[in-house]
């Protein structure tokens, strides 16, 4: 009987070591799988944004270049006259003469076309405007309310300044 005692406690203790190593061996496969997969997302990650920095440097090379090669034109826009928005029974005129300077176009030429639209940005906002929009520096929010109009008007081509010439209130 003792044998019999004696054996089953041996086969209680073999049949307990391999399922204590069981845990540990799924562990350190769980554990590789996870090292593994962190590796993968890192690499990945560093490769895109490998990418994606020289792509980006690509453009800001060939927008410089490009740059270079058409220097910004400065249009100038014919005296317009306008009249502003009053309330009142008497008009109030306004004559402005300005230039747009534009880079991204090869030529004046390619522009001469556009000036009926440009025309067009500075006339609607001067009808919208009241006299008393324009007093005091009102000429300096003009000027950048007509600039960002401008440049939304013509997306493609970037405009980067306005020059008012002559702005005549009467």
């Amino acid at each position: 009987m003792s044998e019999t005692v004696t054996g089953a406690k041996e086969a209680d203790a073999a049949a307990a070591v391999p399922r204590a190593d069981a845990p540990k061996s799924k562990r350190k496969l769980i554990m590789a799988g996870a090292a593994g997969l962190v590796l993968l997302v890192g690499g990945g990650v560093f490769w895109e944004k490998d990418k994606i920095f020289t792509s980006k440097l690509k453009q800001n090379v060939g927008s410089k270049a490009e740059a270079a090669m058409h220097p910004p034109i400065l249009l100038g826009i014919p005296p317009m006259v306008s009249n502003l928005d009053t309330s009142g029974g008497h008009p109030v005129y306004v004559k402005l003469t300005a230039k747009v300077e534009v880079s991204g176009v090869p030529n004046e030429a390619a522009l001469q076309d556009r000036i009926a639209e440009i025309q067009d940005v500075f006339q609607t906002y001067l009808h919208e405007t009241r006299p008393q929009d324009i007093r005091g520096n009102g000429i300096y929010r003009l000027r950048e309310s007509i600039l960002r109009r401008l440049r939304a008007q013509l997306a493609p081509l970037q405009v980067t300044n306005l020059y008012l010439v002559e702005f005549l209130v009467q």
